[in-house]
């Protein structure tokens, strides 16, 4: 049995990345199809993106070589996200956009309650830092309520040490390269989507530049010393060096002798499940926002997105497709999925946001377990152990759930091209060799 100079296990944004820089490789993939979390849905005429994807990066080499890829098939437009808050869409973020609340007293209590600019962020968990950070009033109005809804779980136990890329109002790292660290979100972001389908379009490219995908192969046992992988149909590759993108909790119970207490470590890295309900609507809907973020708890949904605003050729569809992203943990259950359904439905014909529950012509279900990791205070030591006992062995963990990181398509796509670079030696590949942990 020839062995692959790299295999690679997964075919979502971060294992196609390392494919395209890695001349001799070879991907399994556990679906039939690639993309990852960022695959796309179609039926009935409407491209569902599962939850809600657009394309910007702080990496003008991952910007470049998306954008070449794509071969001028790509759109871009101003990103426009707002906030539902009791009963009205106001601009997003909820903490810049205080002046749009239409209770007047409300408005003047956030003002009122925000510390001074340039105040020093000294709180030591995620809940704390929200207050200290937005004040009191904006914290209890909206910011504390809607990231226990996204986070399903109590924000004490959660680390502040990635908020700088996705919060709007954190102050940015003193120490990162401000050209190639994330910033947060904000209304004048520019965005970037396939001109033609879904999001997932650009993976589907990605993967013609590849080596040979195999699809349908669950991966059930990893032998170090043999170097082998083992599929459930019974399948076997040998390899020198293996990059997986597995969640790390899977991927350590695959590897034989793995230390029971490495595996105990990665049970206790914390993650939030999603239920993503798609529904169909059987009419254009062109004054809908592209995202919508909700922090009443009679709304399911954290996040709504419309996915046929994403570029012009799908807003020219005779249907819109919505896609709602429902976060659940033990700490946080949720209904089943009929009730969810139907409240989802009301709240969005009530809002205006639908004209009529008859306009809605299917729905399906989408259920991940694995949405986002969460960034516990002992997330990174954990990561640390993990790749410290996996890269002797010629074992490499990359991507969301890979690395335990709370990134976007395109840093995966980075973390993929460093990696490819760090293991290609001599390579003339056009990306730097930065790390990728």
């Amino acid at each position: 049995m020839a062995a692959d100079d790299l295999l690679i296990i997964g075919a979502g944004p971060a294992g196609l990345a390392v494919a395209w820089g890695h001349p001799r490789s070879r991907i399994l993939e556990q679906t039939g199809e690639v993309g990852g979390l960022c695959r796309s849905i179609e039926f009935g005429g409407g491209v569902f993106d599962i939850g809600g994807h657009s394309f910007h990066s702080p990496y003008p080499e991952v910007m470049a070589r998306v954008e070449g890829l794509m071969h001028g098939r790509w759109s871009r437009q101003r990103r426009d996200a707002r906030v539902f808050f009791r009963g009205d869409l106001i601009a997003y973020p909820f903490q810049d956009h205080i002046d749009q609340i239409a209770d007047a007293a409300v408005a003047d209590e956030c003002r009122r309650s925000r510390p001074p600019t340039g105040a020093p962020d000294t709180a030591d968990n995620f809940e704390d830092w929200i207050v200290e950070r937005f004040g009191a009033a904006i914290a209890r109005h909206f910011m504390l309520p809607y990231n226990r809804k996204l986070w399903a779980r109590d924000l004490h136990r959660m680390s502040r040490d990635w908020v700088g890329e996705r919060i709007v109002g954190s102050q940015p790292d003193a120490s990162a390269n401000p050209s190639r660290t994330r910033r947060p979100l904000e209304a004048e972001t520019q965005i970037g989507y396939p001109a033609q389908g879904g999001f997932g379009e650009i993976y589907r490219a990605m993967a013609t530049r590849c080596g040979p995908i195999e699809f349908d192969q669950t991966i059930t046992r990893i032998d170090p010393k043999d170097r082998t992988v083992h599929a459930r149909n019974g399948r076997i590759w040998a390899w020198e060096r293996l990059v997986s993108t597995m969640p790390l909790p899977d991927l350590l119970r695959a590897i034989d002798d793995c230390p029971a207490s490495l595996i105990a470590d990665a049970d206790r890295l914390e993650r939030v499940a999603l239920k993503v309900l798609l529904i169909l609507v059987g009419e254009q809907l062109r004054d809908q926002p592209q995202r919508i973020y909700v922090a009443d708890s009679e709304v399911p949904a954290h996040k709504i997105a419309f996915n046929h605003t994403s570029s012009p050729s799908l807003r020219q569809r005779p249907v819109h497709a919505i896609m709602c992203e429902i976060s659940h943990s033990a700490e946080k259950p949720v209904a089943p999925d009929a009730a969810l359904e139907a409240t989802m439905i009301d709240w969005l014909t009530d809002a205006g946001l639908v004209g009529d529950r008859g306009d809605v012509v299917e729905t399906r279900w989408v259920n991940l377990d694995y949405g986002y990791p969460v960034y516990t205070h002992e997330r990174q030591a954990i990561v640390a152990r993990i790749r410290a006992w996996l890269e002797p062995l010629g074992i490499h963990t990359i991507g969301r759930f890979g690395a335990w990181e709370y990134v976007n398509s395109d840093a995966c796509i980075h973390q993929g091209m460093a990696l490819a670079k760090q293991l290609t030696p001599g390579s003339a590949a056009p990306w730097p060799a930065q790390p990728f942990s």
